[in-house]
């Protein structure tokens, strides 16, 4: 076995932390790491609690392994990843590798027998979307009991991981949220985890109350509105069938009109048969940001 050295105090990774998410910040954000809570995530963050993780034996263990794991693929396949950065919107992602030619990331990651990679593909997802990437490399090799560092290609196998743009959108947003909620933390230092976890939710929840009550009525409206639109033929049919060309009740007066022509513009086959000229006269306009509604189905 060898003795294993101290970890790294890689700057790029330590400095200014607290302005940044980082990669392995995202499972802790996103609800898939078991030894911290988000909170406590956010606490360092604000400086109300001092992160004293400084390394055990499986992270030095990584640090010794992982250029010795980088070279070996750059070798089997030909390709030149090196450690890379990208900073930006209050997101720093150090990835293990990165492969200008190819546009690929790489991650390495040495595990035990318990192998879960969720964690790593939800890092991966950040990176490709900050290298802007479509593909990335996850390199898993299997840590020895004894911790030694001689490298075995047998236990190494690397997955190829796709780009999920609506996994990224949701760890963006994941990410956002986390922000404001630090902010809200900041200014409210005892606040408790539920405070924390439950900042914006009241407000949300009074409108989200408002809001699916006018949908039901909403929904309601639409069906009312059905039925008056079929209503509204069987009456043309009949003043139709009997040549009746108006009529009158209390309160409306129902006027048919005859059948006609209407001419518009064909824009989808212009743009098929004109694609230059119609990209030329086409009009960009910003857009409102905007919620979905979808009405639950019962069950």
């Amino acid at each position: 076995m060898t003795n294993l050295l101290p970890a790294k105090d890689e700057p790029n990774v330590t400095n200014k932390r607290n302005l940044y998410v980082g990669g392995s910040d995202i499972p802790t954000i996103i609800g898939l790491n078991k030894y911290k809570s988000q909170y406590e995530l956010a606490q360092e963050k604000v400086g109300i609690k001092k992160n004293e993780f400084k390394g055990n034996e499986y992270t030095q263990y990584g640090n010794i392994m992982e250029p010795m794991i980088r070279d070996y693929i750059n070798a089997l396949n030909q390709v030149m990843f090196v450690p890379d950065t990208r900073i930006g919107d209050g997101i720093r992602s150090n990835t293990d590798g990165y492969e200008a030619e190819h546009q690929l990331i790489l991650e390495i990651k040495t595990h035990g027998k318990n192998l879960n990679t969720k964690p790593y593909i939800a890092q991966m997802q950040l990176y490709m979307y900050q290298f802007d990437c479509d593909y990335g490399w996850l390199a898993l090799y299997e840590r020895p009991s004894d911790f030694d560092t001689e490298f075995d290609a047998n236990r190494l196998q690397v997955q190829e991981i796709g780009r999920d743009d609506a996994y990224i959108e949701k760890i963006l947003d994941a990410i956002e949220t986390f922000w404001i909620r630090c902010e809200f933390l900041k200014e409210n230092p005892k606040a408790t985890e539920e405070d924390f976890i439950n900042f914006g939710q009241n407000e949300v929840m009074i409108f989200a109350r408002e809001v699916s009550k006018l949908e039901m009525q909403l929904a309601e409206f639409k069906e009312l509105e059905k039925q008056y639109k079929d209503a509204k033929q069987k009456l043309h049919d009949a003043m139709e069938a009997y040549d009746i060309k108006k009529y009158e009740t209390d309160y409306v007066a129902i006027t048919r009109i005859l059948p006609g022509e209407r001419k518009s513009f064909d824009s989808s086959r212009f743009k098929k048969d004109y694609p230059e000229l119609a990209a030329e006269y086409q009009k960009v306009s910003k857009t409102k940001g905007s919620i979905r509604i979808n009405v639950k189905e019962e069950v």
